[in-house]
């Protein structure tokens, strides 16, 4: 069962501290004889915006727990992705680019977690934009649109 949380805090908390949820589904325990079978029924998380920062640190918790993860963004996730497998060996990390300003964008990232993870027990809007802090009338249309697309 996919649950889409765009709260960050709530998923991180419930999922990676080990607060209960209604039907949250347990992380695989991994171990050297894991079948790609076994990896796929037990799903995972996706989560937007992760080549670094909050995104970034996301996956790494999750992939403590034993969860695979998959991790996307506009700019090239390789050594993120490089980065997690060395740091957080319970897990197994997928790596794509995503615009998430984009439906079709979105609908690959959709069409490779299902391929990777067979079932996805979480989905983390993490990607986001702020446009930058300045006056909302020095802020162009474009720049507006940009913002609302992403975040």
């Amino acid at each position: 069962m996919m649950r889409l949380i765009g709260i960050c805090a709530l998923v991180f908390s419930t999922a990676v501290n080990g607060f209960a949820t209604v039907n949250s589904p347990a992380p695989r325990t991994h171990s050297s004889t894991s079948s790609s079978s076994l990896a796929m029924s037990n799903g995972g998380v996706v989560i937007t915006g992760s080549a670094g920062g909050v995104g970034w640190a996301y996956a790494g918790e999750f992939m403590d727990k034993g969860y695979d993860v998959v991790i996307c963004d506009v700019k090239d996730c390789k050594a993120a992705a490089a980065a997690l497998t060395r740091d957080h060996p319970a897990g197994n990390v997928y790596h794509t680019k995503c615009d998430v300003s984009d439906s079709s964008s979105v609908e690959q990232l959709a069409s490779f977690a299902k391929k990777n993870l067979g079932t996805v027990n979480y989905w983390i809007n993490n990607a986001g934009v702020n446009g930058g802090r300045r006056d909302l009338r020095d802020v162009s249309i474009s720049q507006v649109e940009m913002v609302v697309k992403v975040s």
